[in-house]
């Protein structure tokens, strides 16, 4: 008996579906689908608000806590230029976390239903729809609950004073990340090195998608060695 393989329905809600794919899933998310619209992700009209997230709200949410923040280690005794360059530090750190974020989790290789779910809802859908307005940034109710345990890893490492503004300039970090991510993508520069960065960004996406994890910056891949080649070359 010769058995079918599964074929995705794109007219259908996509999340449960995807996981049949097993080890044929990482071809079919990493061939881009280029469109401004977004596909269904569930049949419940509740669950599918909840993935669709405006460029703005992210800004909006969360700068005014970045500044409460700061404010918080102004109050506890700090000035506002070593609060500064505990942002600035903050910032740094972000960098890096982006970088690692997206390399070994986005990009992790997954067979099984629920690891292909789980992987579509974090990053597959992104590089399945490269151009879904309401799916680039991240939703603001997961970036909250994910702050707890960021929060609390600033906490263990710093001390009470220093922890908000820390913690400040690492949100700040994700902020400037999610609004650059977005311009990359529906921005159209005309100068670097917002050019150039929407170039390497592209890259990632339509041609070597195994290398070029930084968002906001190219440093981590050179340090790390996944800077991809200049001449265009094979599609991975």
């Amino acid at each position: 008996m010769v058995v079918q393989e599964f074929t995705v329905d794109l007219n259908k809600p996509l999340v449960f579906q995807v996981g049949h794919l097993e080890e044929r899933y990482q071809e079919w998310v990493h061939q881009p689908i280029v469109s401004k619209e977004g596909p269904r992700f569930f049949g419940n009209d509740i669950l599918e608000f909840l993935t669709r997230t405006k460029w703005w709200a992210v800004p909006t949410i969360w700068l005014p806590v970045v500044c409460c923040l700061f404010v918080k280690s102004i109050i506890m005794g700090h000035t506002i230029q070593e609060v500064a360059l505990m942002a600035l530090f903050g910032i740094f750190i972000w960098t890096l976390i982006e970088y690692t974020l997206h390399r070994f989790l986005f990009h992790i290789d997954t067979k099984m239903y629920w690891s292909n779910t789980a992987h579509y809802l974090l990053h597959g859908c992104h590089h399945k729809h490269p151009m879904d307005s309401l799916r680039l940034v991240f939703p603001p109710a997961a970036t909250a609950i994910l702050c707890v345990p960021f929060w609390n890893l600033v906490a263990f490492f710093a001390t009470p004073s220093t922890t908000p503004a820390l913690f400040g300039g690492g949100l700040l970090g994700y902020v400037m990340y999610d609004c650059t991510h977005y311009y990359v993508h529906h921005g159209q520069p005309s100068k670097d090195p917002a050019k150039r960065l929407k170039r390497y960004h592209l890259n990632h996406h339509f041609r070597i998608q195994d290398k070029g994890f930084g968002i906001t910056s190219s440093l981590w891949d050179v340090v790390f060695g996944t800077l991809p080649p200049s001449t265009p070359g094979k599609k991975n």
